[in-house]
């Protein structure tokens, strides 16, 4: 466990070549695949909604969001992890996001992470790219901006 004065628990989050890096403490489980319900409306991103403790919650494809290339789904490693907002929005407490693989637990601490680049423009879910100590790159994204689009989608697309 990381020493809480200077490191903090997170989660890396499987991609197809890539891995996502998020605070522990927003995710609130991971689950198995399950299909969802598609919502035409919604952008082609936002997959539909599957069940979660009697809530309908938004899955996103966070590759294709992220604008990477999507890949088949592998129902037997797919997984789902489902995360709590970081602003406690009433309308949109969780949402979850599609992994490749299982996630994995890891310490971090700041002064390890080395900054491969800044959130290019035309990517507007990614907060920063880093290269983790083992030489693991990683993409942290920007959770706000993502959360804020996926309750934008439900408005709009309901």
């Amino acid at each position: 466990m990381a020493d809480p004065a200077r490191g903090f628990s997170a989660v890396l989050l499987p991609l197809a070549g890539q891995s996502l890096l998020v605070p522990a403490a927003l995710v609130a489980e991971v689950v198995g695949y399950v299909e969802p319900e598609p919502r035409d409306s919604w952008p082609a991103w936002v997959l539909g909604v599957f069940p979660w403790h009697g809530r309908m919650l938004p899955l996103v494809s966070v590759q294709a969001a992220l604008g990477l290339q999507p890949t088949p789904v592998d129902r037997r490693h797919a997984r789902i992890v489902v995360l709590h907002t970081l602003s406690g929005e009433p309308g949109l407490p969780s949402y979850a996001l599609l992994v490749t693989g299982t996630p994995r637990l890891v310490s971090i601490w700041p002064e390890s992470l080395h900054a491969a680049a800044r959130r290019p423009a035309d990517e507007p879910y990614v907060r920063l790219r880093v290269t983790l100590p083992d030489a693991e790159s990683a993409i942290i994204p920007d959770l706000d901006a993502l959360q804020g689009a996926v309750l934008a989608a439900g408005e709009h697309g309901g």
